[in-house]
């Protein structure tokens, strides 16, 4: 009888994960501090309508960028955690003999 239910895993594949989700955070760091520039609204001109509307987006800019900063650190914990998990098991198998 094979025993389908058995959780496997394999320490240099969930490195590799982490590695990547690290990279992705990293990239999406980058892109966010490239187009910041691109993401602030200067006002048209001195109305009212044109001023509150560039503060209205900026500051809808300023919470994504809170939020985005927030997801990066979460991958980042994420990738940290899945590493220290993958050590933990092979430092498991290398002690293990039978």
């Amino acid at each position: 009888m094979v025993d389908n239910e058995i959780l496997r895993m394999r320490p240099t594949e969930v490195a590799e994960a982490s590695a990547q989700l690290d990279a992705l955070a990293a990239r999406v760091e980058q892109l966010m501090q490239t187009e910041n520039p691109n993401l602030t609204v200067t006002a048209g001109a001195r109305d009212e309508v044109s001023q509150r509307v560039a503060n209205t987006l900026n500051g809808v800019h300023d919470v994504y960028g809170k939020s985005m900063e927030q997801g990066v650190t979460e991958m980042r914990e994420t990738a940290a955690t899945l590493r220290s998990q993958a050590d933990d098991v092979a430092n498991l198998d290398d002690g293990f003999t039978v």
